[in-house]
């Protein structure tokens, strides 16, 4: 949809758009100023609908066998015509392959959504330590985890958008802080209950 002026509200030739300045609207002398997508002055150009077979012999399409294959899915090889073909970052695939890469996740492409195992990790090692009272007495079971979990990061993908492995490092870090913490209250109490045991005798 080409911008009207906001005055007469009709629409503004090209010449008027993307200039970086003020121009004024050649009908009612309006400065206007309108950036849009040089896209918006192109035609789209239809899809194509797939070539009859015209000679005997012809390879046809898995999926409409009176269409000429034009193409393999690059996956699982089956011929397919310009309808079934879709392309996607240079590779050729059916709509069969398609769907269960999309189902399965196994075509990152298609991927909206991901895991995000340092993130877990870091809330793992956190959240029990600001539980009050005895939220601190999670961390035994929540520390090893939050540690498994930050190692699970590294070999899993990332994030979607880019982001560093901080938050996977301060989730070990603080684990392992959250463990020695155990390790130091055991030792104590078996210290302690040994030195009680050596004077009780």
């Amino acid at each position: 949809m080409v911008p009207a002026c906001p005055k007469c509200t009709r629409s503004l030739p090209p010449e008027v758009l993307n200039t970086g300045r003020l121009e004024l609207c050649p009908f009612c002398n309006a400065q206007v100023q309108a950036a849009v997508f040089p896209s918006i002055f192109k035609w789209i150009q239809p899809g194509e609908a797939g070539a009859r077979i015209l000679i005997e012999g012809e390879s046809s399409c898995f999926y409409h066998e009176q269409k000429k294959a034009v193409i393999p899915c690059d996956n699982c090889g089956r011929f397919l015509c310009a309808l079934c073909d879709v392309e996607l970052n240079g590779r050729h695939l059916c709509p069969a392959c398609l769907d269960a890469g999309r189902k399965k996740g196994s075509l990152s492409e298609l991927e909206h959504s991901r895991t995000l195992y340092d993130g877990a990790a870091l809330s793992l090692a956190i959240v029990p330590l600001v539980i009050p009272f005895l939220g601190w007495m999670l961390t035994i079971a929540t520390a090893p985890t939050a540690i498994v979990l930050a190692i699970m990061s590294w070999r899993k993908p990332g994030s979607i958008l880019p982001r560093g492995r901080a938050r996977a490092i301060i989730a070990i870090v603080l684990a392992l802080i959250e463990i020695g913490g155990w390790g130091v209250l055991i030792y104590s109490m078996y210290v302690g209950g040994a030195f009680h045991e050596m004077n009780s005798v």
